[in-house]
């Protein structure tokens, strides 16, 4: 499958050392535009509880990191790999409490799929229209207080301040939700490769 790659001026340096990973970014034309398959993790190791996209590690049968979010999204939530055109990559994003660089394929599918949960590794599927994450003012910057939710406690260093027991942290809000970290990096890539044109996302863009 070939790929149209990230702009390259937006594909940042690569740490080295970082485990790969991949994720699909599902879209398809919905009753209110554009929509966006995500899934909230289940409560069980690094993240969890937290939203994502469908996709994790590459295994052996993956003949690239495309191969392995389309792999990890038939699993995790029933999207048939047949039923995706890729319409591109973003950059990479990169995780320092797991150390993974997560490459993030945007897919667009034909019609709305059928979404079959897998209960181990997902507790909630989204259907998020993508206007949700184009609207003005977004993301949202806060100071939230350590630890994050999801994160493993790290305490502070002795006389720390209370600014750094905070993070400022940028996330889009979902009702009473708020999707932040990697996912969110990941969702502010998508919003520029749509505004600039460079990804279409369906017949009837909002953007």
């Amino acid at each position: 499958m070939t790929v149209p790659p990230a702009a390259p001026d937006d594909q940042p340096a690569i740490t080295p050392g970082r485990r790969p990973a991949a994720v699909l970014v599902p879209i398809y034309d919905g009753p209110d535009g554009p929509t966006v398959v995500m899934i909230r993790r289940t409560a069980r190791g690094h993240h969890s509880g937290q939203f994502a996209f469908p996709g994790g590690r590459p295994e052996i049968v993956d003949i690239d990191l495309c191969a392995t979010a389309m792999r990890e999204a038939y699993e995790e939530v029933g999207i048939n790999p047949a039923d995706v055109t890729i319409l591109g990559s973003l950059p990479t994003v990169e995780t320092i409490t797991t150390n993974y660089a997560i490459t993030a394929y945007v897919g667009r599918l034909g019609s709305p799929p059928v979404l079959v949960r897998q209960p181990d590794e997902v507790a909630e599927i989204l259907e998020i229209p993508l206007a949700t994450f184009l609207a003005p003012g977004l993301p949202i910057t806060e100071d939230w207080d350590l630890p994050l939710p999801g994160e493993p406690w790290t305490a502070p260093p002795e006389g720390a301040t209370p600014e750094q027991r905070r993070r400022a942290i940028r996330f889009y809000p979902w009702g009473a939700n708020r999707i932040w970290g990697a996912t969110a990096r990941m969702i502010e890539h998508l919003v520029i490769a749509i505004r600039s044109g460079r990804i279409t996302p369906g017949t009837n863009p909002t953007a």
